[in-house]
């Protein structure tokens, strides 16, 4: 089974046991990109693996 590359806003809490308000956070700090299509919103998986293991560098700008 491959893992997925975008996960659903609302199954953060599930996949990776952080809530989304925690996600949302992290994108006001400019760590993640949160990409909205219509009313949904998906966050890859990849960069939310990077925060939870330390491996990221906080974005500039």
């Amino acid at each position: 089974m491959t893992k997925p590359i975008y996960t659903r806003m609302f199954e953060v809490k599930t996949v990776f046991g952080v809530s989304d308000d925690q996600v949302r956070i992290w994108a006001r700090k400019g760590l993640i990109d949160i990409h909205k299509r219509g009313r949904m919103s998906f966050v890859r998986t990849d960069d939310l693996a990077k925060i939870i293991e330390g491996k990221t560098e906080h974005r500039v700008g």
